[in-house]
């Protein structure tokens, strides 16, 4: 509105916008009183009509705060369908000319296009958001199932339910197999959903990186260590603080050193280290697996993205682990990048801004 005020040499403006019954209300005001009313006036119906309209203190259907003397509204339009007017003020003569109004209709269309983009924005944000809800809703309830079919399928295949022939054996492995990738994406699902939709995640706070990045470790040991994986990790002296959420920041470092562990063949290592620099805290996940081909690393963090040499070695995955860790960085002012080469291994490192840089 400061454009508005300066190009027609105005001493206040206001814009009013189309509500969904179809009346102006008020969506913005500068350098009026504050308890004057931005009701409708005729100069607005005839705006809305697509023509600048003025008038000047005293006529029949302009309202004007007191001390200010003329107004002009121009339409807010784009594709002929009106959005709503802008309107300007001025305390004293000269009376608004034509050229004031063709420089405000100008501005005005600029406004109208923005006042669109942001309008489409925000709507495409509430149907990403209904988006999240719905898959998170969804898959928390496909979550029970499977894990007691799951449960059911073990037993049998320990004997629990009688002797099995080997061809039994193999049916119900495939059935376990298949099983463990549903689990595996109903928990993507469900953790994208989360990293997409605020209102899903806890709160956010100081959350101590070093416990998060040895919860992930802990955990996933086991897993390393039956597969023959040596994990370790490179711990920082420092204690180290970032603004995020603990599920969250969790999320991304048992994600980044699964994969590690994943694609890393027997005898292999992965290593995560952590530290400061400056103003900035980064954590390192290290491995010497497979390797990411050249062409497959514009499409790393995309959904549902596996590079070709991933698929061949058969390993369960759903394509979703990265793309929610780079949702989540993002979402706590990160960054990430990646550094590979093919059968010698990966490197990702990620970096957050301390607290106090914040």
């Amino acid at each position: 509105m400061a454009a508005a005020m300066t190009i027609s040499v105005a001493d206040a403006a206001a814009v009013l916008l189309l509500g969904d019954e179809g009346r102006l209300q008020a969506a913005a005001r500068r350098g009026l009183p504050d308890g004057f009313p931005l009701a409708e006036g005729s100069p607005d119906q005839e705006a809305l009509s697509g023509r600048p309209a003025g008038g000047t203190a005293g006529q029949p259907g302009v309202l004007l705060p007191e001390g200010f003397s003329h107004i002009l509204c121009v339409p807010l339009t784009l594709a002929a369908r009106p959005l709503g007017v802008l309107r300007v003020y001025r305390r004293a003569a000269p009376p608004f000319s034509p050229a004031d109004a063709d420089r405000l209709l100008a501005l005005a269309a600029l406004g109208a296009a923005a006042l669109q983009a942001t309008q489409g924005l925000a709507e495409m944000e509430r149907v990403e958001a209904a988006k999240s809800r719905f898959i998170h809703v969804a898959t928390h309830e496909l979550r029970s199932p499977i894990a007691v079919a799951q449960s059911l399928v073990r037993n049998v295949v320990r004997g629990y339910a009688g002797p099995l022939t080997d061809q039994q054996k193999d049916l119900f492995a495939r059935i376990s197999a298949r099983l463990d990738f549903l689990e595996h994406l109903v928990n993507d699902l469900l953790d994208l959903a989360a990293s997409r939709a605020p209102e899903l995640a806890e709160e956010e706070g100081p959350v101590a990186v070093n416990s998060s990045v040895g919860r992930a470790v802990l955990l996933l040991m086991p897993r390393a260590e039956e597969k023959g994986v040596t994990l370790t990790v490179q711990p920082c002296c420092e204690e180290l603080a970032i603004w995020a959420t603990e599920e969250g920041l969790d999320r991304i470092f048992v994600n980044l050193v699964e994969n590690g562990i994943k694609y890393t063949p027997p005898g292999g290592r992965v290593t995560v280290s952590l530290g400061r620099d400056g103003d900035e805290i980064w954590v390192r996940v290290a491995d010497t697996g497979i390797g990411i081909p050249p062409e497959a690393m514009p499409h790393l963090f995309e959904e549902f993205y596996r590079a070709p040499n991933a698929r061949a070695v058969n390993a369960v995955g759903t394509g979703l682990g990265l793309a929610i860790v780079k949702e989540l960085v993002e979402r706590y002012r990160g960054q990430i990048e990646v550094e590979s080469e093919v059968g010698k291994g990966t490197t990702f490192t990620v970096t957050f801004p301390t607290i106090r840089a914040r």
